[in-house]
């Protein structure tokens, strides 16, 4: 059970975040079609100049947002600013405001900036499907995820150090070494059916670098039960909280004096 907290929210001056997603599924737009990719597009142009495909993602049973008339999947659509720091996410039945870390914007701008963004351009989404007739923009799913990076030069104690769940009883019976890519996961349960937290812990490389990292991430995803800006706004402010407090929770001291906790 978990208990209730009436402390502040822990925050650190340098966080080892990487990127957070901000984001829900919606029923499928069932009028969607090829051409209207270019008109959101054309919406978003100004704020997020360039394009690029990716594959889509399946829902819970398998399955990615096809056309109606020929049963032919949709691509995913990645609008993307100048800086490459800033995206949207689009597909037919999803859609996903991301902050990344990038050369040209390596501070992370903090959630309340994250969420604003997320809040203004859901906007123009819904404002878009009302404009083209494409039906009601029914969202089922709130997600918010956050993926950290953390450099296993740095860590303390180097692999696992930083992270208090992960350990290896290495004393002399034992015939295996001491893992190299250790990997943990677990799911937690958000109160009042909210939804879930989702933890994962691997290792990887980033994009353009030699060493590898620890990638650690807490995604949080629920139910919608009420549409309403304000039950959004909740939800969003509870899967914070839980993502922030859960990182906190499972990383060590030693971590947060590396990464700066102020709170």
């Amino acid at each position: 059970m978990t208990k209730p907290v009436n402390q502040p929210l822990p925050s650190f001056r340098n966080p080892p975040i990487n990127e957070v997603v901000c984001g829900c599924q919606f029923e499928q737009l069932k009028s969607f079609k090829v051409t209207h990719f270019g008109d959101l597009w054309a919406r978003l142009k100004k704020d997020f100049p360039n394009v690029e495909h990716a594959l889509p993602i399946a829902n819970a049973d398998g399955f990615v947002p096809e056309d109606q008339e020929t049963n032919l999947p949709f691509i995913r659509s990645w609008f993307i600013n100048n800086t490459d720091s800033r995206l949207i996410q689009f597909q037919p039945d999803r859609f996903y405001y991301n902050w990344r870390k990038r050369e040209r914007e390596l501070t992370y701008p903090r959630y309340e900036e994250v969420f604003s963004c997320f809040e203004k351009y859901y906007k123009v989404f819904g404002d878009f499907i009302s404009e083209n007739k494409l039906g009601v923009l029914t969202p089922t799913v709130w997600e918010l995820t956050y993926t950290n990076h953390i450099a296993l030069d740095v860590a303390p104690h180097r692999r696992g150090g930083f992270f208090k769940e992960l350990y290896w009883n290495s004393d002399s019976d034992r015939f295996l070494p001491n893992p190299s890519n250790p990997v943990w996961a677990a799911t937690f349960d958000m109160p009042n059916a909210a939804g879930t937290l989702l933890v994962k812990l691997g290792s990887g490389k980033v994009k353009g670098e030699e060493n590898k990292v620890q990638i650690l991430e807490l995604a949080a995803r629920g139910p919608v039960i009420d549409r309403s800006e304000a039950a959004m706004n909740e939800w969003f402010g509870l899967a914070r909280e839980w993502i922030v407090r859960g990182f906190t929770d499972l990383t060590s001291k030693d971590a947060h004096a590396l990464w700066g906790r102020e709170a």
